[in-house]
């Protein structure tokens, strides 16, 4: 996956956000899993992926439709928050240690 910057952290919490909040963690680990490919695909291949994805999570969230931009409300703390650890969770399982 391409660096993750703040633009792709609001834009995936709110994209995280337009779901269940029981459903959060699995939509941001399922956002960071497919930037993560499409990536591996930009880079064999020279393309975005087929979906779209050029391997970024600001990419792979707005494909999501995220939430409008809206006011750092608890509902917003709360899927950022899930998207750092959906985030921190992938750098430990795919980054040599």
């Amino acid at each position: 996956m391409r660096q993750v910057g703040l633009s792709d952290l609001d834009i995936a919490a709110r994209a995280v956000m337009m779901v269940e909040p029981e459903d959060q963690p699995t939509q941001a680990a399922r956002l960071i899993a497919a930037a993560h490919c499409a990536d591996h695909v930009r880079k064999r291949t020279g393309h975005p992926a087929p979906d779209g994805g050029t391997g970024s999570l600001y990419a792979q969230a707005s494909l999501a439709r995220p939430a409008a931009h809206g006011v750092a409300d608890a509902a917003y703390c709360e899927a950022l928050m899930t998207v750092l650890a959906a985030l921190k969770a992938h750098r430990a399982a795919h980054l040599p240690r």
